[in-house]
This record gives C-alpha cells, structure tokens and sequence, in this order.
C-alpha cells in the first residue's frame, strides 16, 4: 500500500513523511518528563495519610512533645551495639529527658543535638562543619543510663534538631555517636504546621492562608524541629514536587555507590520487590547483580541464593563482620507502609516504626533512618563502607522526599472485613475462617488475631507487634542449609537459647520474632517469609498448621491453628481474592492518572504500573492450579489488552478511548468479584 502511494502520489508521500517528523518532534517534545509531579506518587493518598496520623498523634500527647527512640544506625554508629532508648522533648518549655538502657557502666556517654548542614554535597552524618550542641552526660541508674535538662532558648536561636545523638564522653557524634534518633516527616510537618512555618498540606503550598495563627502558639521551643521541604516562601515546592522528587530519588539516584538504587530490589513493575522469576528477566549487568561483575563486592551477596531463593545478604546484627556475621531475607514490599509501621508498646527496644522483616530494619528508628542503613548496606563500592568514599550519605531533604514518596504508595487503609462481601462461596468461606476461626473450640484458626482486616496490625490493639512463628525451625532446602540462622528482632539474645556458636546454621542473634507483614497484596509479592521458604499461598496458609508453627508457645497466646485441607484451600482463596480486588483498585488509579497526564511519555508510565497489575491480578485468580472467577479473568484479560494497546497509542483522545473501556473492563470485573458498596477500600460502588 505504501509502494503503490509512493508511485501514484509523490507530493502525497513527502507532505506525509514531513508531517510524520514534525509529529515526531511534538511527541517527542511532549513525551519530555515533567519531574514536578509524580508518576507512581499519589499526592491525596500521602496527604490523607497524613491527617490520619496527626489525629492520633494529639491523642498521644504530641501537640506538645517531641518524642524520639534511640537506637543504632547501621549508617552513622561508629560501632554495633544493642542498647536502645527515648528521648522526650517538651516543646513548651525546653525541658529533655533521655532514658537508654544496655548501655556499659563502665564507660561515660554524652548527649548531642546535632543540625545538618543543607548543601547539595551535605549528609545526615554529623560532620564538622554542621552544628552540635553537647546537651549533658547520661547519668548511670543499674541497667539504665538517664539525662534530665532543660534547653537555653536563646542559646539554641536559628538551631534545628536533625539528629539526637548518644555518643562516648569526650567524643563529637560523628566519630563516637552510638545511639541516634530523629524526627520523621509527619513530626517535622506537624510542629512547623503548629508553629506557621509550613502551609497546610495541598497541592499548592503558595497560598498561606491556611497557616496556622501564630498569635496563638504555645509551642516557644518549635523551632528547633527542622522545616521539611514545604516551609512557607516564594519558593516553596509543592507537596507534588516533594513526592516527586522523593520518586525520582528512588528510583535514579545511586548516591554516588555501585550502580544500584532503591529501584533495584524495590522495583515499581514487580509491585516493589523481587522474586526468582522476575530475577530470571534481568540482564546480567544488571546492578542486582553487582557481586557477580565486580571482584570487590564479591562477598556483597550469595548469588547462588539470590537467582534461586529471591534472598539479600543482610548484615542486620551489625558491619563488624560482614561475610561471617549475616542473614538471608526477602525484599519486603513497600506497598501501604502508612498501615503497617505502627510500633508496639509490648516489645521493649521497638523502634518508632516497624520496618523490615524483624520489625528493626531501622533500629531506633523511623523510614527515613531505613533508607540511610540501605545505601550503607547495598549501595556500597567496597566492604569496607567508607560514606564519602564508598557512597554518598543521603542528606535531610533528600530524605524527607524519599519518605514521602514511599508514603504515599499503595493503599492508605485496611479492608473492612466485617462488611466485605465477596461472591465467590469458597472466598467467602475462607474470610469467614480468616475473621472468625473455624469454629474448633481447641483450634479455632482465626488469622485476624495477628492481621487484623488482613493488613498488619494485632487486634485489638492496632500495633504492628513482633510473633515467633517458628518458620525459622522449617527444614530448609540444601542450598539454604549452611547459611546462618536468622534471630529476628533484636540482638539481646541468641536465639534459641544457650547455643555457643552463633551465628551459624543453628544459632543466631535475636528474640526469635518477626515482624506481622500485611495479607491483601501477599499472593503476589511472594515467595513467603522472611527467607522466601515458601512459594504460594496456599502452602504459607497451611504452614500454620505445622509443628514448627503450633508449640505451647504459640498455643499461649492463642496460635492455635487445625485447618483441613478445604479450610486451607478456602483461606488461600480469600488471599487471593482480596489482592485481585487492590490489583484493581490500584490499576484503575494510574488508568485515571494516565488519562490526566501532561504528556505521552508519562502516560505511559502509568498505563505500564497499571497493566502490571492487571497481570498479577489475573495470575492471582488463575495460577498455581488454581481457577477463580473466570468471568472476571476474562474481563481482567480484556482491560490488560486495552490498556496495551492504549500504551502503543501516541494520540491522546484515542489512547483516552481505550483507558476509559479497560476501565469498563477492570469494573466489570470487580463487580464479579464482591458486592459492590460493601468495603470502601477493595469494593467501593
């Protein structure tokens, strides 16, 4: 058809070939990425996040105190240790308590506030040039060390409390600092909010009319937190900007390591984790796989473990001794964080947020504290870890828009399983099970006592609490058999008891517990367990009904699980379920975000993390053996086929077309699935 245009209408031919370039140029001057807005962010979920936290932080008493926990930082302390602490600051009157226990009598410690310089070569590190402020010594009491004082205002005038530090007598932070907390972003957010320094949270931070009357404070000492990025000025980003540049972070910046970036075993396509099979599809100078390229980082990781497993070499008990003194996890997803970080009251040494697979990903800690102790672990060029020289340091802000953009991913909410309804008999069956146990007065098998509504938090207290579930007692196949035993939360002990030798295949570091991980994105975001030991749900589902599982211990605080074969299969069917039914609710969000984007390029982007989950929604429903509403299968397979073809389209009305039927399609689907109107979260009408 070409030829014969070519040889009939010539002058036809050139003014198409010319249009064709010029179109070329306008796509590829719109396609142009616009990096003030995010693209997997989601601006209203971090906002809305936000508010929630707020109205459960004034209930705790934060309208007035600045509350820090203190613990070791795999990236700032100068050594390993398993003392841990609080610091309280009341913002009112200046007074600080510090209370810390496990530290050696023997020895003096200090304590330091510390403010981080802001350049662009700058870290969170106290470094010379930023300030410090020696606060007092901590005063010995048995096991416990303790400091009361109270804060020279005028002293402290233009200083902001970036770090809080427990460091060795005579020693700065930076080169004796043990023990470090810091202010998250919701705290940073909300004492400048208190304070008139940041504008309400929107998207347009320009107009200060909702800044807080700053004839009514009764906060004196607010401004030693330190301004987030959303401080009132002309030139104050948005909160989009802010989220944006966090994504940006995430997924580009090296921090000046070998390559990798948090992309790299948090990658967007694969729902922020990494398995085997998606492993299986990288190519071999892929950053992953840097421990195979570069005969420096030979020891960085256990290859073997990695392709076979999914694993990461962690070296969560301290760097002293990285390739002797280590574990194999699983990369945990970083979907719905704002659910699942809520810290314990019940577990002494917990940190501000639950984070990683023993809940002390970021011992003492917060999210932003994570992704410090990430670059330090994986970025680095040598096992040596010299920050400056093997990686650069993330700095305050850059860490205040990495936490925002994590933030504000997946789902804010839990499901309401006490009104989901869900059409499927053995979905609902399984959720019965799920809610109300089966009904075996000696076993009653009722999962919701640990995920409550299927997320991450206990009931009834709504913390994300720490459980020895005796996975790590499983017999593990060959090639994990020589790999030592991972100890899960803390370092106190060894686990378990009186073993001589840890770490060793036998004997490791830690209570035995690990950290409750949510259940509505679980049957996608598998292999299971904090060593990958298992690969689909229906085997994780029946694992609680093992010996490793069922101990008097468990059986103490109410563990006790018997599910026949049905009830596991009935049960895995509602995991199943319910992560089909956030598959689409997240689809349907970035088919909408790529229907108002600016430009063809970022369209795309969205329509990709959308058909991403249209995928896994569809292997969830039918894999493994297993076949679950067919008919939605069918509509989900026609909205992945929609939404590919809307990718392949430049022009926007027509790709808009096509959204707007895969949206019909993904709806469509829901609507099998669960009864509409039911939960606002997985079935809104």
């Amino acid at each position: 058809m070409k030829t014969y245009i070519f040889r009939v209408v010539p002058f036809l031919v050139i003014f198409l070939v010319v249009g064709f370039f010029l179109q070329l140029h306008s796509s590829s001057k719109n396609s142009s990425e616009d990096k003030t807005k995010p693209v997997i962010g989601n601006v209203e979920n971090f906002v809305a996040a936000y508010e929630q936290w707020k109205g459960m932080a004034k209930q705790g008493g934060a309208d007035r105190n600045l509350v820090l926990p203190l613990g070791y930082s795999k990236s700032l302390s100068f050594k390993f240790t398993n003392a841990h602490g609080i610091a309280k600051l009341d913002l009112t009157n200046g007074s600080i308590s510090v209370e810390v226990s496990g530290l050696s009598d023997k020895e003096a410690f200090d304590v330091w506030l510390v403010d981080n310089k802001s350049g662009p070569k700058d870290s969170v590190k106290p470094e010379p040039w930023d300030k410090m402020v020696r606060v007092g010594s901590l005063k010995h009491e048995g096991t416990t060390s303790r400091l009361e004082a109270r804060l020279d205002r005028e002293a402290l005038k233009d200083f902001k409390i970036d770090l809080l530090a427990v460091a060795q007598d005579s020693k700065g932070p930076g080169e004796a600092g043990l023990l470090f907390g810091s202010p998250n972003l919701f705290q940073r957010l909300y004492y400048n909010e208190q304070h008139g320094h940041v504008a309400k949270l929107r998207f347009d931070t320009s107009n200060t009319s909702g800044i807080a009357n700053q004839d009514k404070l009764t906060f004196p000492f607010n401004f030693l937190v330190p301004k987030p990025a959303l401080a009132v000025g002309e030139d104050a980003p948005t909160m989009e900007e802010m989220i944006a540049e966090g994504e940006e972070l995430f997924f580009e910046e090296t921090f000046n390591g070998n390559g990798r970036t948090c992309g790299t075993c948090h990658p967007m396509e694969n729902n922020f984790t990494i398995d085997p099979d998606f492993i299986d599809t990288l190519p071999d100078d892929d950053p992953l796989f840097v421990a195979e390229f570069n005969h420096k980082l030979a020891q960085l990781e256990n290859p073997a473990l990695m392709h076979q497993f999914g694993l990461i070499l962690e070296n969560v008990d301290g760097l002293d001794n990285p390739t002797q003194k280590f574990v194999m996890r699983g990369v945990p997803h970083t979907l719905g964080l704002i659910n699942s970080r809520t810290r314990p009251t019940n577990l002494p040494g917990a940190p501000a947020e639950m984070t990683g697979w023993s809940g002390d990903g970021s011992p003492g800690g917060t999210l932003r504290d994570f992704a410090t102790g990430a670059v330090t672990q994986h970025f680095t060029k040598t096992l040596k870890r010299i920050p400056g020289k093997d990686f650069r340091l993330p700095n305050p802000h850059e860490l205040n828009a990495m936490e925002a953009f994590q933030l504000s991913l997946g789902r804010q909410d839990d499901p309401d399983l006490s009104t989901l309804m869900l059409q499927s008999p053995v979905a609902q069956a399984g959720q019965n099970i799920f809610v109300n146990g089966t009904g075996n007065l000696s076993a009653p098998g009722k999962c919701s006592a640990c995920h409550r509504n299927s997320g991450a938090l206990n009931t009834p207290n709504g913390e994300n609490r720490n459980f020895n579930t005796g996975v790590e007692n499983k017999p593990k196949p060959t090639p994990m058999a020589g790999i030592p035993r991972d100890g899960g939360f803390g370092t106190a002990s060894v686990n378990p008891a009186g073993c001589p030798d840890a770490p060793s295949p036998n004997c490791g570091f830690g209570n035995g517990s690990f950290n409750t991980p949510p259940l509505v994105e679980a049957a996608d975001t598998g292999p299971f367990f904090h060593n990958n030991i298992i690969d689909n749900i229906e085997d994780a589902v029946d694992f609680f009904n093992s010996s490793q599982f069922n101990t008097p211990a468990t059986i103490a605080f109410g563990g006790n699980i018997q599910l026949d074969s049905t009830q596991v299969l009935q049960v895995a069917a509602f995991l199943r379920v319910i992560n089909a039914l956030e598959n689409i609710r997240s689809a349907v969000l970035f088919d909408n975000s790529a229907m108002g984007a600016s430009n063809f390029g970022r369209a795309k982007k969205s329509l990709s993390v959308a058909l991403a989950d249209l995928q896994d929604a569809i292997e969830v429903l039918d894999r493994d053996g297993v076949s679950l509403h067919p008919n939605a299968t069918a509509d989900l397979m026609e909205a992945a086929e929609l939404t590919e073809q809307a990718i392949n389209t430049p022009n926007s009305a027509t790709r808009n077309d096509l959204i707007n039927d895969a949206i019909d399609e993904a709806l469509s689907a829901r609507e099998d699935m669960c009864q509409l109107g039911s939960d606002i979260t997985l079935c809104p009408n």
